[in-house]
């Protein structure tokens, strides 16, 4: 046992773990500061996020009773499935498999979120605590706290630093060194895009295409990912209604897509696209389903050209164990893998729920720090790794699989 105090605690990253953790530790009475590398919410980072109860029972524990109204809220409406289904071209199913996750019941299931909304959601009254334009590029520990350097060349000290500060964290860098980066691919998924859900569009997409989160596959090796975005209540009014003070984008019922483009097409890196890319790509991923069910071509035709931007897909090899100290990881800085089973951001919200939890129990003094640390470090390894191994095998948890099944029967 030790003394109860409250904590103050330093959080690399203001991206859904990051900011989860600062929610959590102010609904129990502790100071955080959060130092987000962006100047803004803008850069995109994707749409929809399937959520399953793993993300979403976190939210439940971290946020106020309001908040978490506003994310049930403004996430999409019951799945008709909960199910990860797989098609062929002309949009008939292959497969299907029961969500991954605990048991996701109640009469308002988790189901998905538009990403910028969950975020601004997050971000809500944490004021001044939010410091935005301010990277994280180092640290010093001792035995009483720990200090981190800023990239402007500013300082902060608290009990704690938690690195959430993604993929590439500077935190991980000089936490765990050995931790090496795989940058790779995800064959026929990459490229996202927006595409407006209006009456017109629902009439022409077949209903198998809004169960959920969809992929089609051809013979070929063409792929497409379809989510469908439509919130049980819209996005703006559900804000003003739940919690008045709260401030959300409108953000209307949309498809998100991510499509293959044709052979021979090179898709340029993300810092050389003009203003050309994104309608050559467009153009490229109608070649590439031609042939397909005719909502195929049209889906991706009606894609937002200012929508489309790509994602460059990679995993950390986690590091199989560590002593604790007072700088700990959450998220994708702790465990980044690829997107193939849809569990990333929800691991990443589990992260978050249970160093909150035993934060919390330290802070009560019914734990030493330390070991409250450790405690939270090896229930993530216990969870979230073997999940990460699953996402390596993409092709039979992300299309490939199924339809090879399909070609042996």
């Amino acid at each position: 046992m030790t003394d109860p105090r409250p904590l103050h605690v330093l959080i690399a990253g203001g991206g859904l773990s990051g900011l989860a953790v600062a929610q959590g530790l102010v609904k129990n009475g502790h100071t955080v500061e959060v130092f987000e590398r962006d100047r803004d919410l803008n850069r995109k980072q994707g749409y929809y996020l399937h959520m399953n109860a793993f993300g979403g029972e976190a939210l439940r524990s971290v946020l106020s009773d309001d908040l978490f109204a506003l994310y049930q809220a403004t996430s999409r409406t019951t799945y008709g499935r909960q199910e990860s289904i797989v098609l062929h071209d002309h949009f008939g199913e292959l497969s299907s498999q029961p969500h991954l996750g605990p048991p996701n019941t109640g009469e308002t299931p988790h189901t998905g979120v538009h990403r910028r909304t969950l975020r601004q959601i997050l971000s809500a009254r944490l004021g001044d605590a939010l410091r935005a334009g301010a990277a994280v590029t180092g640290y010093s520990e001792d035995r009483d706290g720990v200090s981190v350097t800023l990239a402007d060349g500013g300082t902060a000290r608290g009990d704690v630093l938690v690195g959430a500060d993604g993929i590439r964290s500077a935190v991980r860098a000089q936490r765990l060194p050995e931790v090496p980066i795989i940058a790779t691919g995800v064959r026929g998924i990459g490229v996202y895009g927006r595409v407006p859900l209006t009456p017109e569009l629902r009439e022409i997409v077949p209903a198998t295409l809004m169960d959920g989160v969809v992929i089609a596959v051809d013979r070929a090796g063409s792929r497409m990912l379809v989510g469908v975005f439509d919130p049980r209540q819209p996005v703006h009014e559900a804000a003003k209604a739940i919690a008045p003070d709260v401030t959300l984008d409108p953000v209307g019922p949309y498809l998100m897509v991510s499509c293959s483009v044709a052979p021979g097409t090179e898709v340029p890196p993300s810092a050389e696209w003009t203003g050309e890319t994104p309608g050559m790509l467009r153009d490229s991923m109608r070649r590439a389903v031609a042939g397909w069910h005719p909502a195929a071509a049209e889906i991706v035709g009606r894609m937002e050209l200012d929508s489309i931007f790509m994602i460059p897909f990679g995993f950390i090899v986690p590091a199989a164990t560590w002593a604790p100290s007072r700088v700990t990881l959450v998220g994708d800085a702790a465990h980044a893998m690829l997107p193939t089973i849809g569990m990333g951001a929800n691991l990443a919200l589990r992260d978050a729920e249970h160093l909150v939890e035993q934060l919390t129990r330290a802070g009560r003094g019914e734990s030493g720090l330390i070991a409250a640390i450790g405690a939270y470090e090896q229930d993530m390894r216990d969870v979230a790794y073997p999940f990460h191994a699953m996402t390596l095998d993409h092709d039979k948890n992300f299309g490939g699989g199924a339809l090879a099944r399909a070609s042996d029967a």
